[in-house]
């Protein structure tokens, strides 16, 4: 059987006794054209080989065949298409990071199709020997994440017939649940007290008395402040570091676009810091993104969410900006005069869900509501 426009071609052949397809992938410097064969032992099967072939060559791929490799296809999937998903440049670097450095190595030599195909039990596989490697949950997920995209990719292509990815058993937490670590008052203090008279004494404060992401009070500018006798903020940006560069994107999710107040001793405080050398227009071009920017290191970029860390790290041996987040909520949940759930979630850009889980330990108990219905019955 001959396809139209030299799309290939069907046939029986009774020496090999197999079924056998060619297609025409290109022409030879003399204008002869150069075939790919491909065989199987039922017509039903080289017409998938043939059809995958032609979706491929269609896109510009490499023809799929049983010799082509995970890790072969992935770093073509980076130079390539990678690009072209319109990620975020962070994204699109943890993708890559997350390929050459644990799928790739774990199931790099394994092919997209053949008897060597990658199968559900070899992702299951990769999951467990990181976990051999004393490697963390969130490891293990992030690395199947990048390998089902990836995967995906070969999917949409025709370069394989379903994505196995999906058909395993996600990685299984084990051992205690992750903590959420918030300050007390007094570690509070504490912490601003050993920062007082560096450049994040004050970031440190805006960001317990506000909840904000480190990447988005990093991307504070002054533009999103407003002041007067009710004063407040609005999140609209965080920052992105890739390959060493600052840049603006959108916050996290769509719910993070949103207003927080601000007390009067951190407006005080803000107001403090743009009179301040730190807040200077010093290193910063005439036409640089960065003039309006409230906290910019002294070559007046944004600083690094790591250059926060190691300092806050240094003033208190365990402290890290997320926790300051988590402080924030926490109090807000933990004291005699509770914000309801939901506005702390929205104060947060998360949703109640989230919140609910990740704060547990300091909502009601359940078991303490059936307390309360009990007294409709006496």
């Amino acid at each position: 059987m001959a396809n139209a426009n030299g799309e290939g071609s069907s046939y029986y052949s009774k020496s090999d006794k197999r079924w056998e397809s060619k297609l025409t992938v290109g022409y030879d410097e003399d204008g002869e054209p150069i075939r790919r064969k491909f065989t199987g032992k039922t017509r039903t099967a080289v017409k998938a080989k043939l059809n995958a072939a032609l979706a491929a060559r269609d896109q510009g791929l490499p023809l799929p065949d049983n010799r082509m490799t995970i890790g072969v296809f992935a770093e073509y999937w980076i130079a390539h298409i990678l690009p072209g998903e319109g990620l975020a440049p962070r994204s699109t670097e943890w993708y890559t990071y997350q390929l050459r450095r644990y799928v790739i190595p774990s199931v790099g030599r394994r092919t997209l199709a053949g008897p060597s195909a990658l199968a559900p039990a070899d992702v299951e596989a990769m999951a467990t020997t990181l976990e051999e490697r004393g490697l963390s949950h969130r490891t293990q997920t992030s690395a199947r994440v990048a390998l089902g995209k990836l995967v995906r990719a070969a999917e949409v292509r025709g370069l394989v017939t379903r994505n196995v990815v999906r058909l395993s058993k996600s990685p299984k937490a084990r051992g205690a649940a992750r903590e959420v670590k918030a300050f007390s008052p007094a570690e509070l203090k504490k912490l601003l007290d050993a920062l007082e008279g560096t450049p994040w004494h004050t970031p440190t404060l805006v960001a317990a008395t506000t909840g904000l992401r480190p990447s988005e009070l990093l991307a504070l500018h002054w533009a999103d402040i407003t002041m007067g006798d009710e004063p407040f903020l609005s999140v609209r940006h965080a920052v992105s570091h890739v390959g060493g560069t600052a840049t603006l994107k959108a916050p996290k999710r769509e719910r993070s676009y949103r207003t927080v107040p601000l007390m009067s001793e951190t407006m005080a405080a803000l107001l403090r810091h743009r009179e301040s050398p730190e807040a200077a227009n010093r290193g910063v071009e005439v036409d640089s993104p960065w003039t309006d920017l409230v906290f910019r290191s002294p070559t007046g970029t944004p600083w690094r969410v790591d250059s926060w860390r190691h300092a806050m790290a240094r003033a208190v041996p365990g402290a890290h900006p997320h926790r300051l987040r988590h402080t924030f909520a926490t109090h807000l949940l933990e004291h005699e005069a509770a914000v309801p759930i939901h506005r702390v979630a929205e104060l947060l850009g998360d949703t109640v869900a989230v919140v609910e889980s990740a704060y547990s330990h300091v909502t009601r108990p359940k078991h303490e509501v059936t307390a309360v219905i009990r007294t409709l019955l006496t």
